[in-house]
């Protein structure tokens, strides 16, 4: 009876080691690099069925803290800033054949105006399967070709017309699938209405009869029409097995719901001078030489000889969506060097307490974007990839520096078309003005 017993417990506890062997089996830890724009991204990977979790892929303090979930069970994707303690939420696009996917638990901002309607905006997909397999970390990938249409009518709000072709080698994580393909999400800027008020139907079609799967390796050239096009390139260098906890892909119970992608991806000038005094310690040069930590945030007495610049927090004359404060914080690093350092002030009466010799007030006037980092941002949509750095910008900035008595020194204007984020982007044009500012005090 007592050997029975003991039998009894050592099956147990192997049917019970068996079991959290077989769940841990589930779990994996993948490590990819991307490549676009001449730009390395690496990125890490969590599943646990039946939902992934992908950090990583940020450009200089940009998308650093932003984590995406894809929730596959609720047919949703959640985006994490895990330092702001914020969260979006955007339910999966659904073929048009198919039900609407269920509401997430948490709700999701709404429009406070009715939407005029406008015209109709079709996704057509389509998926082949080479029939072509081999071996990758252990799994037989498929070799699968994917294509992605979106045609916008001439009556549409939004006037879209571009073409994705990806090829790539798929495999099937254990009891991890998603209902339908991330890359058929209908970004968000097209599935709510424009500012005027106008709102597109989104028609989303599929065919073809391959399966996709998990990606482990991808190329991808998106056609926007004009000649503009670019291409970027995944590669799996790493995939483990893991035990990943649950809460890993979940929205924490603190987080705050966000307005917009914006807010998620904000920049985050700590990251920033981080990235900055990484790249001056390693030599590297590019857009990073902008930004030398050194200089942030100078205030407290000024120094003998040293003529000190009170700035302004930039006015924004134009509709698109930028952080003025960081603007002033790039322009005040600009600025100081040498002989000159700059403060950041509210008024005139900031200037004079903080010994300012001069008073430095600016205002963006225009700011566009080109078309071509426009589709480069819905590229980063269905990709799951920080685009921000494809887009191409037109700046202009009217400036005013005055004495801190309020006689004009100089009033200028200058302007630029730069690639990369809007914030980088508009940290060249705000170097210029730094140059031409520093050239009339001396």
């Amino acid at each position: 009876m007592k050997s029975r017993h003991i039998t009894f417990l050592v099956l147990m506890c192997l049917l019970t080691t068996a079991g959290v062997a077989q769940v841990s089996a589930q779990n994996y830890k993948i490590k990819q690099v991307s490549t676009m724009m001449g730009q390395k991204m690496e990125s890490t990977v969590y599943v646990k069925a039946p939902r992934k979790r992908t950090e990583g892929g940020g450009i200089m303090g940009i998308g650093a803290n932003v984590a995406t979930i894809e929730q596959c069970d609720l047919k949703q994707t959640v985006k994490l800033n895990d330092k702001r303690k914020i969260y979006t939420v955007e339910p999966f696009a659904m073929p048009s054949d198919e039900a609407s996917p269920a509401p997430s638990s948490r709700p999701r901002p709404q429009p406070q105006e009715k939407a005029e309607k406008g015209g109709t905006m079709t996704m057509t997909s389509k998926i082949i399967d080479t029939g072509e397999r081999k071996q990758m970390f252990g799994f037989n990938a498929r070799h699968i070709k994917t294509s992605m249409k979106m045609e916008s009518s001439p009556d549409a709000c939004s006037q879209v017309n571009m073409e994705v072709d990806t090829d790539g080698w798929y495999i099937d994580l254990p009891q991890f699938s998603c209902p339908v393909n991330a890359s058929a999400d209908i970004p968000p800027q097209y599935d709510k209405p424009t500012r005027s008020g106008c709102r597109d139907k989104v028609v989303v079609r599929s065919s073809g009869g391959g399966k996709l799967g998990f990606p482990l390796m991808e190329t991808q050239t998106m056609n926007g029409g004009q000649g503009q096009s670019f291409t970027r390139s995944m590669e799996t260098v790493e995939l483990s097995r893991a035990t990943l906890d649950d809460a890993l892909f979940e929205i924490p119970a603190n987080y705050k719901l966000a307005d917009n992608d914006q807010a998620i991806y904000k920049p985050d000038l700590g990251e920033m001078r981080k990235a900055a005094e990484e790249a001056k310690k390693n030599g590297s040069g590019g857009e990073t030489s902008m930004l030398d930590p050194s200089t942030f945030g100078q205030s407290g007495a000024k120094r003998p000889g040293v003529k000190r610049i009170g700035v302004l927090v930039p006015t924004n004359g134009t509709s698109e969506n930028v952080s003025t404060g960081e603007l002033r914080a790039i322009l005040t690093q600009q600025l100081g060097s040498g002989n000159v350092e700059a403060v950041a002030i509210n008024n005139a009466a900031d200037a004079r307490g903080a010994g300012c010799d001069y008073v430095l007030s600016s205002s963006v006037t225009r700011l566009k974007q080109s078309t071509a980092g426009k589709i480069g941002g819905f590229l980063g949509k269905v990709t799951n990839t920080d685009t921000s750095q494809s887009s191409t910008w037109d700046i202009q900035i009217d400036f005013n520096l005055t004495t801190v008595d309020g006689q004009s020194v100089l009033s200028k204007s200058v302007n630029d078309k730069v690639k990369g984020s809007v914030e980088m982007a508009s940290s060249s044009v705000l170097s210029k003005e730094a140059a031409a500012v520093r050239s009339a005090i001396r």
